[in-house]
């Protein structure tokens, strides 16, 4: 008889092949040496598969909500450098434009948030700040009343926003 399988093993074997690469190269941009990159990988598949559980995949892929989780360990693992280190200058040193992979990963999770919206709230959205038209333009060419049109914007960014915290985008 075979032995059977640990479905948690299943499941962090499967995490780490199918994300772990892709994470290391992410971090390698984020952390100063290869081992704190290491540790942030095995931080944010830990927590992974810690909260697997809380993984929809009708709120966005497996990979956006990983890298949700990347982004908040990356943050975490800052923050508990800055507490070891004490400040020798007031100087705020420049950390440069967010790298292409932090753009990917955000419209990523941008994009699947967009998608919980209903198509109402999308579409003012997306007229306002995609196409940029203000509230009148966006009325003439949706059909319906500049007040129809703030209502929806407020109502839809405060579903976006909910989204967003929900992928742990924002905090």
């Amino acid at each position: 008889m075979a032995p059977r399988e640990d479905p948690s093993q299943t499941l962090t074997e499967r995490l780490h092949a199918e994300h772990a690469s892709a994470l290391f190269n992410w971090a390698r941009g984020r952390v100063a040496d290869r081992r704190d990159a290491e540790e942030l990988v095995s931080e944010t598949l830990v927590r992974a598969w810690r909260r697997y559980d809380q993984f929809d995949p009708e709120k966005g892929s497996e990979r956006a909500w990983i890298f949700g989780i990347a982004r908040n360990a990356a943050i975490d693992m800052h923050r508990r450098s800055q507490r070891r280190l004490r400040p020798v200058s007031d100087v705020v040193p420049d950390i440069g434009e967010p790298s292409a992979a932090d753009r990917i990963v955000e419209i990523s999770l941008i994009t699947d948030a967009l998608g919980d919206l209903s198509d109402q709230h999308r579409t003012v959205i997306l007229e306002a700040f995609v196409h940029g038209r203000d509230t009148n333009e966006i009325a003439a060419r949706v059909g319906i009343p500049p007040g129809t049109v703030k209502s929806r914007m407020y109502y839809g960014m405060r579903s976006l926003r909910a989204a967003l915290e929900e992928r742990e985008v924002l905090t």
